[in-house]
C-alpha cells in the first residue's frame, strides 16, 4: 500500500504559521506498535530550500513510514525564501520545531527520533541541545556541517566568493549595529559562493539580518559543533564519502565532540560514493538509517 501524505499547518508560539507534511503507512504503524509496545514517531527538519522544493532528502520520509514510523517534515521558518524576506533567523526556527513536536504528542505519539538534513542537521542539533524533551530516543544527523558561519567561509574562499565573506561581514556588522531595519532586510548576492561561475546555481542570496543570524561568525546557535556537548540523546551522524559540501570527516569530529562530553552512544556511518544528496545512494542510505531507529525507536 502507498504512503499517506498529510499536509498539517502549525502556528509557533510567537504565531509564525507553518506547512508539515506527516507521511504515515496505516498498516505498518500498526504493526510497529504492536511489536515494540511504543508509537514512535520522527520528526525531521529539511535543508536550505525546505521540504517541499529541492534540497531534502524526499525519498526519507516515505521509507522511513514504510517502516513503521510516520515522519512529520516541518517546514521551517529557514527554508525556500526564508531568508531571503527576513523570517530565516536560524533560533527563531527553533520554535517552529516545537510546534511540530507538539502536534505529534498532541496526536498521541509516545516516543520521537529526530532527524535534520544539512542545515537542518544544525537546526536538529541546536534543538535537540537546548530542549527538554522525555520522550526523545534519539538524534540523526545527515549531511551535519562542522558549522553553517564555516561552511560559508570555507566555500567563499574555496571559489573566490565575490563579495568574499570578510567583506559580508564588515557589512553586516555595521548593518547590525544599525538603528534602520531597511538595511537589515536589504537583500544582496554572493556570486561563486557554491561554485566555480556566477550563475544562479553557484550562487546564495541573503539579507543582511539572516546572513548575520546564520552565517556569520558570530551566529553561535548556527554553528553544529557548539552544539555537540549538550547533546545528550543517542546520535548518528551520516556523511556521504564524495560530498563536496560537507566533508565525510566532519561526522567523525562531530562524534569526537559529543563523546567527549559524555554522550555514550554516538554512531558514525558514511555512505560510500555519495555526494551531498545521497542521490544515486538511497537504498544505501536507508540501510544504514532504518537499523539505526529500530535499534533505538
Amino acid at each position: 500500500m502507498p504512503v499517506d501524505l498529510h499536509l498539517v499547518s502549525l502556528r509557533a508560539s510567537d504565531g509564525a504559521v507553518h506547512d508539515a507534511m506527516l507521511a504515515i503507512d496505516e498498516r505498518a504503524t500498526r504493526r510497529r506498535e504492536r511489536m515494540t509496545g511504543r508509537r514512535t514517531a520522527c520528526v525531521h527538519m529539511h535543508g536550505l530550500f525546505g521540504n517541499f522544493l529541492v534540497g531534502t532528502l524526499r525519498f526519507l520520509a516515505p521509507q522511513v513510514a514504510r517502516d513503521g514510523y510516520p515522519v512529520l517534515v516541518v517546514e521551517t521558518r529557514l527554508g525556500n525564501v526564508g531568508q531571503l524576506f527576513g523570517p530565516g533567523i536560524f533560533d527563531l526556527a527553533r520554535r517552529d520545531v516545537d510546534a511540530g513536536v507538539r502536534w505529534l504528542r498532541e496526536e498521541g505519539w509516545s516516543h520521537l527520533i529526530a532527524m535534520g538534513y544539512s542545515s537542518g542537521a544544525s537546526l536538529a542539533a541546536r534543538w535537540v541541545a537546548t530542549s527538554h524533551v522525555p520522550w526523545l530516543r534519539g538524534l540523526a544527523l545527515l549531511g551535519a556541517p562542522w558549522g553553517l558561519p564555516e561552511a560559508l567561509e570555507a566555500r567563499s574562499r574555496q571559489w573566490g566568493a565575490e563579495p568574499d565573506y570578510d567583506t559580508v561581514f564588515a557589512r553586516a556588522r555595521e548593518v547590525a549595529e544599525s538603528p534602520d531595519p531597511a538595511e537589515a532586510d536589504r537583500l544582496f548576492v554572493i556570486e561563486r559562493s557554491r561554485g566555480p561561475t556566477r550563475t544562479p546555481r553557484d550562487s546564495e542570496v541573503y539579507t543582511y539580518l539572516t546572513w548575520w543570524h546564520s552565517r556569520g561568525p558570530k551566529a553561535d546557535s548556527a554553528k553544529t559543533h557548539l552544539q555537540m556537548p549538550g547533546v545528550w540523546a543517542p546520535l548518528l551522524l551520516m556523511n556521504g564519502t564524495e560530498d563536496e559540501t560537507v566533508r565525510a570527516q566532519e561526522a567523525e569530529d562531530l562524534a569526537r565532540l559529543a563523546r567527549e562530553a559524555g554522550n555514550p552512544d554516538v554512531e558514525v556511518r558514511l555512505v560510500e560514493g555519495a555526494d551531498h544528496t545521497f542521490g544515486g545512494h538511497e537504498v544505501r542510505t536507508m540501510n544504514n538509517l532504518l537499523p539505526w531507529i529500530r535499534s533505538h525507536a
